[in-house]
């Protein structure tokens, strides 16, 4: 081997820098030193420089030498790396900065001749073949890289380092966790070959894109050099006594042109490339208001379906909508990227009839036919039928929500009970009109149902129009927090009149509901009157005006009631 060496001397100090072969095969190893002589310390070397264009192996190993010649003592502290290149060609050893306690050092570059490895003409005895299912492609489009090992000598691999590609979304395929070997044949030669890694790469952007190659350290068997004869030339010894050599392979850099789309993308494309089919349907076509509905929204085919989401779905106003829950199943027998994708919305309906969910879209762009493509799911119909307005069909509370709910709470007896002397009290007259009642639903059913669905239907009208004689009721019934208690007042009120949902009502979902309804001035007053409440409630500052408040709220409802009459 050649050992090559400069020197930088600085007084009594000198820093050699040294490798021990300067011309080496691509996925060869060679060793880095770097010498100080008469130095009282270790040196500090900034390596950075040199990851340009070699990896990092092993090192730095440190040692240290001391020597005594004719009385003179000389002392050498050194530090070592194995490198390996990262491409062929000629390579530099750059200058490194070595700093010795408060002195600073420069190290001379080396020049590497770095040849490319034995490729499959020359009948090399170990290589990765890396190979894409494509060369060009569309952004979003899946381009398949399988990389296959073959080798004509005995190995055992230590470890992988797969390729990281910038300009990719990468999925992995095959990620092989024991690496089986099997029998092949290249020109007539045999060789054992083995898949180790297959992904999935989706570009990103437009133009040349590279994809790093894969790195792979095994240790080979090598040839015995032949002695005399004796007893261990029996093969039995010679299997035990086996000798290997640590060997880096790299597979070649892949290049992929990513062309734009041939045409415009539509509006609502958002990315989606290959084939796909969308379908939707609900848990239940057929609720009560406030009864909750599962959406279920399911994507299938074959593409990029974590790279794109679909276009907003609009949905009837009188639905809460719950964000999604997602979840993708992949199938894992095929090489394409190949599932289902499927959201579930939870929609609570706040009104009564017959609504129709809108169908979803999914455009699309299929480098088959190389066009963009619209499919879309089929429209759903739902009947919601009349409901009890009292259950609220939510998982989250606000203040007001909490002090209503504490209102609805009625225990069934507070007075202590009348007792009576065995056989002195007659039955009384409710418990005959009970059992007359029972018996006319018993022969007349179809009439009492009737009735009762009129009832149910026409609820939430009949609770519209005595809602002012409820909020005036309240307010007259006075509260140690005027302020909370007022608030709750008008926001049941608005509730009530207007058909509004009870979550999250606050003076601004309010003044949206009435505007254009009455007047800009009741409007504004409205919105004073609940910020007031409000700072009443959580602050100080609104204290002075408790006395007249609850007067000016009458007032106020009366006036916005005449003016929705």
């Amino acid at each position: 081997m050649a050992l090559l060496w400069v020197g930088v001397l600085w007084s009594q100090v000198s820093i050699t820098a040294s490798v021990d072969v300067n011309r080496i095969a691509k996925n060869e190893t060679l060793g880095y030193k770097i010498v100080a002589i008469n130095a009282d310390a270790i040196p500090n070397v900034n390596i950075s420089p040199i990851l340009k264009h070699f990896r990092i192996v092993s090192g730095p190993a440190q040692q240290t030498n001391i020597q005594w010649v004719n009385g003179a003592m000389t002392s050498s502290r050194s530090l070592s790396w194995t490198l390996l290149p990262k491409s062929d060609g000629k390579l530099n050893i750059p200058s490194l900065a070595v700093t010795i306690g408060k002195q600073i050092y420069k190290t001379n570059s080396i020049g590497i001749q770095v040849q490319k490895e034995a490729g499959r003409s020359q009948m090399a005895n170990l290589f990765i073949e890396a190979k894409p299912d494509k060369e060009q492609a569309y952004p979003g489009e899946q381009v398949t890289v399988t990389y296959r090992l073959f080798t004509r000598v005995n190995l055992s691999i230590e470890n992988i380092e797969y390729p990281k590609s910038v300009g990719f979304w990468n999925e992995d395929l095959r990620v092989s966790q024991t690496v089986r070997f099997r029998d092949t044949q290249i020109q007539g030669i045999g060789y054992k070959v083995a898949t180790l890694y297959k992904a999935a790469m989706f570009p990103t952007q437009t133009g040349r894109l590279s994809i790093t190659p894969i790195t792979v350290t095994c240790n080979v068997e090598i040839p015995r050099k032949k002695r005399a004869s004796g007893v261990f030339d029996d093969p039995f010894f010679n299997s035990m006594f086996r000798e290997t050599q640590q060997q880096f392979i790299i597979s070649d850099s892949l290049i992929i042109d990513v062309s734009p789309y041939p045409k415009q993308p539509p509006a609502d494309f958002t990315g989606a490339v290959g084939q796909f089919d969308i379908e939707s349907w609900v848990d239940t076509s057929n609720v009560k208001v406030n009864e909750a509905i599962t959406y279920k929204v399911r994507v299938k085919g074959t593409g990029n379906p974590n790279q794109f989401n679909l276009s907003e779905i609009s949905f009837p106003q009188n639905m809460e909508v719950f964000p999604p829950t997602s979840s993708f199943k992949r199938d894992e027998f095929r090489d394409d990227l190949t599932g289902e994708q499927q959201m579930d919305y939870i929609l609570i309906p706040r009104s009564a009839g017959k609504f129709r969910l809108n169908p979803v879209t999914l455009t699309y762009f299929n480098p088959k036919i190389k066009d963009f493509v619209t499919t879309r799911s089929l429209s759903v119909p739902i009947t919601i039928s009349p409901g009890d307005k009292s259950i609220i069909a939510s998982t989250q509370f606000s203040r007001e929500d909490v002090t209503m709910i504490g209102d609805d709470i009625r225990y069934i007896r507070k007075q202590s009970p009348q007792w009576h002397q065995k056989g002195e009290q007659s039955i009384p007259i409710w418990v005959w009109s009970t059992y007359l009642i029972a018996a006319a639903l018993f022969v007349f059913p179809g009439i009492f149902t009737k009735m009762s669905d009129n009832r149910l239907s026409t609820a939430d009208v009949r609770k519209s129009k005595g809602a002012l004689k409820v909020a005036l009721k309240d307010l007259s019934n006075p509260q140690e927090d005027i302020f909370a208690h007022t608030a709750m007042i008008i926001y049941r009120y608005f509730q009530s009149k207007l058909f509004l949902s009870s979550e999250h009502l606050d003076p601004l979902s309010i003044e949206t509901s009435i505007q254009g309804l009455v007047s800009p001035e009741l409007v504004a007053e409205v919105v004073a009157v609940t910020q007031l409440c409000d700072a009443g409630r959580f602050g100080p500052h609104a204290a002075q005006s408790q006395d007249t408040l609850q007067s000016q709220v009458g007032d106020l409802l009366k006036n916005i009631d005449k003016a929705l009459a």
